[in-house]
């Protein structure tokens, strides 16, 4: 895999990234505020490691006990692979909505539509996730505050709302914002995890120790589970794309940005984790302790790092609820400008002042609020959404094994695997399908029943049910006069 510099800087370079956009009949109207590191760090805020670390680190270390660690390396492993397929992906089509266009392009307007549906259906799901963490981590820093389901629905709400709000701005806002709480919540994490290995309780050979999971059976099984449970903590990385419009040298930063979102987020999770589980004084009790991070670092760190800790967490969370909402907004433009949600001129609409589209953002608010009307369900909810989010992985994968066999790319782009792309791509496309497999095995820890089916099934059928009548009672006889058909660059500009 080779990446290339581009062949103009600055000015020059989102000059012809403009003009790279127009042969897609795109005309460019956002303003390139993001970089590399920005795009980075909205990868990492979407995947959010200290979200996931506070909803996932004490179930996994319940079910697999100290070993459930190496499932974050074999995971980023074969994400990794997944990740450079999206960078080249990217770097061939950098527009606005990113897995969205990439399965447009390659599949064409259908694979497209129902990749943008449940793609979105997906990131919408993990609002009322991050409005729980919100409320957790509230409840810990004020003790007065009890958690209750109006105190979820409530907390969820206004975090949804502040995280508009932000949104309106501008997208320099919204990346510094999001940029600060990212840095802060990875020093708060790496702080933590060296303040815990300072108090060591355990060997390196806990590391191999199944806490009893597997009986006298195969551990197998466990940890098949905690893969379903640790990979929700690793996608999203891809979110880097569906800013390219708006990112400076579009054809490589926001392909070099999915990379190092993922591998910034692996790294800091496994060094925390593994800090955690050497700190742990007795293993048995821990896996049964369902507030295990902060009782940890409260009694090996003292309450006012745990406090602290929290704080952290407030504002990491909030982080991972921006770059939700910006993610939601930009897919549902990038669905609206090319007529498949109704009422597009609204949804494209862009303001003069800040460059941001309101009616998107409304919209979007508005999707992210839905699932609080299940409140009584969001474990539940919140078990599908990686089924979700990998239905739409497997349409795009599966839709540029096709292309590939046709002789996909005709031309290489700045970031190109080159003749590992037909071998990555396949190995990328069977984890994805075990990853789904995994998640939607019927289980009451990661696909409770919802009704007569595990929720999974029946939101994945649900989606494609409607996605698949809507687009034949409304969006195939729409007119594609003003639409490329897939794969429709086949050269690069100078």
């Amino acid at each position: 895999m080779t990446t290339t510099r581009p062949g103009h800087d600055g000015a020059d370079a989102n000059t012809a990234d403009s003009e790279y956009l127009r042969q897609f009949g795109v005309e460019p109207r956002f303003k390139r505020a993001l970089g590399f590191i920005t795009g980075s760090l909205f990868a990492v805020a979407f995947q959010g490691p200290t979200t996931g670390a506070l909803l996932i680190t004490g179930a996994t270390l319940a079910l697999g006990g100290p070993a459930f660690i190496w499932a974050i390396p074999i995971i980023f492993l074969f994400q990794l692979l997944v990740a450079f397929v999206w960078a080249e992906l990217s770097s061939h089509y950098p527009l606005t909505g990113g897995i969205y266009q990439w399965g447009r392009q390659l599949g064409g307007e259908f694979i497209g539509w129902m990749t943008g549906l449940f793609y979105v259906v997906a990131i919408v799901l993990v609002m009322p996730a991050v409005g729980t963490v919100m409320n957790v981590v509230l409840a810990g820093l004020f003790t007065s505050l009890k958690v209750t389901l109006t105190s979820e629905v409530v907390i969820a709400t206004i975090t949804t709302i502040l995280a508009a709000l932000v949104m309106i701005t501008s997208v320099r806002v919204v990346a510094l914002l999001n940029s600060i709480g990212v840095v802060l919540e990875i020093l708060v994490l790496l702080g933590a995890a060296i303040g815990l290995l300072f108090h060591n309780h355990q060997p390196l050979s806990v590391l191999a120790n199944t806490g009893g999971v597997a009986g006298k059976g195969s551990y197998i099984v466990p940890f098949l589970v905690v893969v379903a449970l640790v990979v929700t903590q690793l996608v999203g990385f891809e979110t880097a794309g569906a800013f390219a419009e708006e990112t400076k040298q579009s054809r490589i930063k926001p392909s070099q940005a999915i990379i190092a979102g993922l591998a910034g987020t692996a790294l800091v999770l496994f060094i925390f984790d593994l800090a955690l589980i050497l700190s742990l004084p007795n293993i048995k009790s821990a896996m049964g302790n369902p507030d295990l991070i902060p009782s940890v670092l409260t009694a090996d760190l003292g309450s006012g790092f745990a406090k602290l800790f929290l704080v952290g967490a407030l504002i990491s969370v909030f982080s991972t609820a921006i770059a939700t909402l910006a993610t939601i907004v930009r897919m549902i433009y990038g669905m609206a400008r090319n007529g498949q949600l109704p009422g597009g001129k609204v949804l494209t609409s862009l303001s003069r002042r800040t460059d941001e589209p309101y009616g998107s953002i409304v919209l979007a608010v508005v999707l992210s609020l839905l699932p609080l009307l299940f409140i009584k369900r969001i474990p539940v909810i919140v078990a599908a959404i990686t089924g979700m989010i990998v239905i739409p992985y497997i349409l795009v994968l599966g839709s540029l094994l096709v292309r590939r066999f046709q002789g996909w790319p005709k031309a290489q782009a700045k970031f190109n695997l080159r003749s590992w792309g037909m071998p990555v791509t396949v190995v990328a496309i069977a984890w994805m399908i075990f990853v789904l497999i995994d998640a939607a095995w019927p289980r009451e820890v990661t696909n409770p029943d919802l009704g007569a089916l595990p929720v999974i099934e029946v939101l994945g059928l649900g989606v494609l049910v409607v996605g698949t009548v809507w687009w034949f009672v409304s969006l195939r006889s729409r007119s594609r006069q003003d639409r490329e058909p897939a794969g429709a660059v086949s050269i690069e500009p100078e």
